[in-house]
């Protein structure tokens, strides 16, 4: 059965939908990477998990919304959005997630070093409890 024409019309709104979506994991991946320089196996897994996920969302959309068969027009609807957004707000995005992602680690690192000092002061607090505890029982 072939789909109608307001089921493609549908799916070809739909795949520009998923192609922004895909611009915007990809900013995001982008930008972390930006932060920190990643090593070449953090660059492969960071790959792979971008590549997965967005074959992932092909094959359901592709179920979804064309009888799970792969339509050129959502296809260049995809790579149309994904295009339309990378070279005209994308660097932008990736610049303002960088300054993002920068003070959440910025402000993650100060909570942790807090994490930190209190975590020593309490062992060394049960330590010396545990310590006198062991004394006045030898006493």
């Amino acid at each position: 059965m072939e789909i109608t024409t307001q089921q493609q019309t549908y799916a070809f709104l739909w795949a520009f939908l998923l192609g922004a979506v895909i611009e915007v994991l990809y900013n995001v991946i982008c930008a972390v990477r930006t932060v920190s320089p990643p090593t070449k196996l953090q660059l492969f897994i960071g790959d792979m998990i971008f590549m997965v996920t967005v074959s992932l969302l092909n094959t359901l959309y592709a179920i979804s919304m064309t009888e799970g068969k792969i339509r050129l027009y959502t296809a260049a609807a995809e790579i149309a959005a994904y295009a339309l957004l990378y070279f005209s707000v994308g660097r932008y995005a990736i610049r303002g997630l960088s300054v993002v992602i920068r003070f959440i680690s910025g402000i993650s690192e100060r909570f942790v070093k807090h994490l930190q000092a209190a975590g020593t002061k309490m062992s060394g607090f049960i330590r010396e409890t545990c310590r006198k505890k062991k004394y006045s029982e030898k006493n």
